[in-house]
């Protein structure tokens, strides 16, 4: 899920519905605020790995411990009415990406779509990725951080 950036097709990901979760500001607002405001908190998701014996610190330790979890949630159905995992620790990886690998921002698409923004000029739609790793299609959340990393050259 690594783009390169500018894709000016009239359709496809940026340009059609948001998937998950979209960020909707005014024309003047600075986006990346936006994303770091209210969903840089993360409070349904540090609740919920709170009480299931999961601390978040932010960093690349509590990304190993959430993913050691995560196929265990998500098949307990009960997380469905407290936290919606995909989305929830899409952003929270998101969130932890931006604040230790230098150069990378949230970016917001058009659509509203929040993606990570790299300093190789790429993107990472970590929702997605996430949202694939839950379905067993993405290896786990130190490795899509590792990918973040290994791209700000």
């Amino acid at each position: 899920m690594v783009r390169p950036p500018n894709d000016q097709t009239g359709m496809g990901p940026k340009r059609g519905i948001a998937r998950g979760v979209a960020v909707f500001t005014t024309s003047t607002s600075d986006l990346t605020n936006a994303v770091d405001g209210p969903l840089a908190n993360s409070y349904r998701l540090r609740q919920w790995s709170l009480t299931h014996g999961v601390v978040l610190t932010d960093d690349y330790a509590s990304l190993e411990a959430l993913d050691v979890h995560l196929d265990e949630w998500s098949a307990d159905s009960s997380h469905h009415e407290q936290v919606d995992l995909g989305n929830e620790v899409g952003i929270y990886l998101g969130n932890v990406i931006v604040k230790n690998v230098a150069g990378t921002r949230w970016r917001v698409w058009p659509n509203g779509h929040p993606v990570i923004s790299l300093p190789s000029a790429g993107e990472m739609d970590v929702i997605a990725m996430v949202g694939q790793r839950l379905m067993g299609a993405y290896s786990s959340l130190p490795s899509i951080y590792a990918t973040a990393s290994a791209t700000r050259d």
